[in-house]
C-alpha cells in the first residue's frame, strides 16, 4: 500500500526531523502538514497517512475511521498476570523456558511475542516477522518506545526483534534447529468481534496461508516444537498433523508438533 508521512498538527522541529527520517526509511514521501486535517490529506493524495506525533506514530488508512497505532492492549493484562502467577495458556502451550529461542511467524501487534519475551528472559531470543512494512515499522517503533509502569515488561518489549519479511523467507534463511519454538497464529486473517486493534491493521495486511512447505521448513528450524493457535473449528490442525489441546468453551485451540526426538 502506498502512503505518505506527515506530522501531528503542531510539530516540533524534532518531530519534523523524525517524520522525514521515517519517510526515508520507508521510501515514501514526506508531506508538510500545513494545518490540514488527516482526512484532507487522504482525500488530496488518495493514500493512507502515517502521522508522527510527540509520543506515538500512527497510520490512518483511506477506509478506516480510526487510526492504527501500537499499544500492548490485552498483552499488558496477560503480562502482569503471568509475572504474578506464571499462568498463561499460550506460554503453557509453547512450554517456553528461560533461554529458549522463539520465532513468531505472524507477529501482528506482538501480543504473544511480548509474553514469549517475558518467559524466555535475557538469555533467550524472540524474533517476529511481519510482511507489511508499515505494520512492521509501527510495531517495532512501539516496542522500542512504549513505557509501561513495569520494568520487566519494558525490558521484554525491547528484546523483541521485528523483521519486515515473510515468515517463509525468514525460515528458509534460518539454520537447522536454530530456534526452539516456531509459532503461527493465523487468526488475524478472520474478522473477530471486538478485536479493534486487529481490525485497524486489516487494510495493511497480506494473507499468507500456511502450506505443507511452511511446516517442513518449521520442522527443520525448530528444535523442540511447532505451535499453531487457530479457531477451534480450523481444519489446519488435522491438515498438518497437529496434536490439539482442546480448551472447553474457548473460541481457539493450540496445536503442537513435538520435535525433541527428531
Amino acid at each position: 500500500m502506498e502512503a505518505i508521512v506527515t506530522t501531528a498538527g503542531r510539530p516540533s522541529l524534532y518531530t519534523i526531523v523524525q517524520a522525514k527520517e521515517i519517510a526515508r526509511k520507508l521510501a515514501i514521501p514526506y508531506v508538510e502538514r500545513n494545518k490540514r486535517s488527516v482526512s484532507a490529506l487522504i482525500k488530496n493524495y488518495k493514500v493512507g497517512v502515517i502521522v508522527v506525533g510527540k509520543d506515538k506514530v500512527s497510520f490512518q488508512s483511506e477506509t478506516d475511521e480510526q487510526p492504527f497505532f501500537f499499544h500492548p492492549n490485552s498483552a499488558m493484562f496477560r503480562a502482569k498476570r503471568w509475572l504474578k502467577s506464571m499462568d498463561d495458556p499460550f506460554i503453557q502451550a509453547c512450554r517456553l523456558e528461560e533461554g529458549d529461542y522463539f520465532f513468531d511467524g505472524t507477529l501482528g501487534l506482538g501480543s504473544d511475542a511480548i509474553l514469549a519475551s517475558l518467559a524466555v528472559g535475557d538469555s533467550g531470543k524472540v524474533i517476529g516477522t511481519e510482511l507489511s512494512p508499515i505494520i512492521a515499522f509501527i510495531v517495532q517503533n512501539g516496542l522500542q518506545t512504549y513505557e509501561s509502569p513495569v520494568t520487566a515488561i519494558n525490558l521484554a518489549l525491547r528484546r523483541i526483534t521485528v523483521l519486515h519479511m515473510s515468515y517463509m523467507d525468514c525460515l528458509k534463511n534460518m539454520a537447522n534447529n536454530s530456534m526452539d519454538v516456531v509459532y503461527f497464529d493465523p487468526m488475524f486473517e478472520n474478522k473477530v468481534v471486538g478485536s479493534d486493534g486487529l481490525d485497524k491493521m486489516r487494510a495493511l495486511t497480506t494473507i499468507t496461508p500456511l502450506t505443507k512447505e511452511t511446516i517442513v521448513e518449521a520442522k527443520r528450524v525448530a528444535s523442540k516444537r511447532i505451535v499453531l493457535k487457530d479457531h477451534f473449528r480450523s481444519e489446519r490442525f488435522s491438515q498438518f498433523d497437529f496434536n490439539v489441546d482442546v480448551r472447553p468453551s474457548a473460541t481457539y485451540h493450540f496445536g503442537t508438533i513435538e520435535l525433541e526426538e527428531k
